[in-house]
């Protein structure tokens, strides 16, 4: 009987999913994520209609937080510069370039701050989960998300100053 619910609820989900990301792979891989919850917490919910309330729940709150990731990640990896320059830091020549300067951002961030960063912003957590795993308080994480990505910011403005000014020598 249950199996029978996550198959229609699972329909439910991916066209709420949908409707919410407007991307038919990612409305899939969070229906997926939500029906591995309801399938790791079966034991728990015994009514019909209390699974699917809890299956939409999940869904919707996986498709916030996936919305507000792609946020925060566009937010991290734009740049000021004119959109020709922009492009031109991601050609095959500067891409090892780019990666190396945020490695060596990261590293010299404070230990926890480097935490809380690459859990939130690369690895996608939660607040509550970096809570949860670093053991601190919900506003410490959010106080070190956004030291972290002022530093962050700080670090890349100079790469991309560097990258401006090698375009400039290398155009005269």
């Amino acid at each position: 009987m249950l199996t029978r619910e996550v198959g229609v609820s699972g329909r439910l989900c991916f066209q709420v999913a949908h409707r919410i990301l407007a991307d038919a792979n990612a409305a899939e891989d969070i229906c997926q994520q939500s029906l591995l919850k309801a399938w790791e917490h079966r034991r728990e919910i015994v009514n019909e209609n209390a699974l699917r309330a809890w299956l939409l729940r999940v869904v919707t709150n996986e498709c916030l937080q996936s919305l507000r990731r792609r946020r925060t990640q566009a937010r991290v990896l734009s740049q000021r510069a004119s959109p020709d320059k922009a492009a031109s830091a991601f050609e095959p020549g500067r891409q090892a370039a780019l990666r190396e300067s945020v490695v060596l951002a990261l590293s010299e961030l404070p230990e926890t701050t480097r935490a809380v960063v690459v859990l939130r912003v690369m690895g996608g957590r939660s607040g509550n989960e970096v809570k949860a795993i670093l053991g601190c308080s919900a506003a410490e994480v959010s106080r070190r998300l956004h030291e972290g990505l002022d530093m962050l910011r700080t670090s890349m403005a100079d790469w991309s100053t560097a990258g401006d000014s090698a375009e400039a020598s290398g155009s005269e």
